[in-house]
């Protein structure tokens, strides 16, 4: 699959969504990569802290649930305040990278819901955000053949399409947060 032309594809769908449908996308992205246990322990053991991962899903279930009540300025600092040492030897992991994508999509997120205008490029790039870290794991699996990192890598092409394709109709529900993860 190619990711250049997928997230073009879900910019154009999203582009046809009003900014709250947008945001649960959103949310909804930067999800998968938050409930994944390896980017928990990563960013905990490298800011010595597991209050930067509850404030990062605090900011995702509030884009989730209602969008309006984020203070974005607030937010975007608080984010760019989660910092480690560039010399950790952590930085080496695939975990880091994880931890990358997710500030990354709740960055893309956040300044998706600041611009509010009918342009989708950071909600489209919390979905290449997920797509990077599936493929970090494809190349670097922690199962032996590496079968079941690249069968996920596919299928999260497949599934993000799903949930746009849910949300388009309006059958997605507030505890739909982990559909089709």
């Amino acid at each position: 699959m190619n990711i250049e032309l997928h997230i073009e594809r879900v910019q154009s769908i999203l582009d046809q969504m009003d900014l709250q449908k947008k945001c649960k996308f959103a949310a909804w992205c930067c999800n998968a990569l938050i409930i994944e246990k390896k980017i928990n322990e990563n960013m905990t053991k490298i800011t010595n802290s597991n209050v930067n991962y509850q404030l990062c899903d605090a900011i995702i279930k509030a884009g989730w649930y209602d969008f309006s009540q984020i203070n974005i300025g607030i937010s975007q600092k608080a984010i760019e305040d989660i910092n480690w040492d560039d010399d950790d030897p952590l930085n080496d992991m695939v975990e880091t990278q994880g931890t990358i994508e997710l500030l990354a999509s709740i960055r893309n997120m956040l300044l998706g819901i600041q611009q509010r205008s009918s342009d989708s490029y950071y909600f489209a790039a919390c979905a290449e955000n997920v797509i990077n870290w599936k493929d970090a794991l494809a190349n670097f699996p922690y199962s032996e053949d590496g079968k079941i990192e690249d069968e996920n890598l596919k299928r999260e092409y497949e599934i993000q399409l799903l949930f746009l394709d849910d949300l388009r109709n309006s059958i997605i529900t507030l505890q739909d947060i982990k559909k089709y993860r």
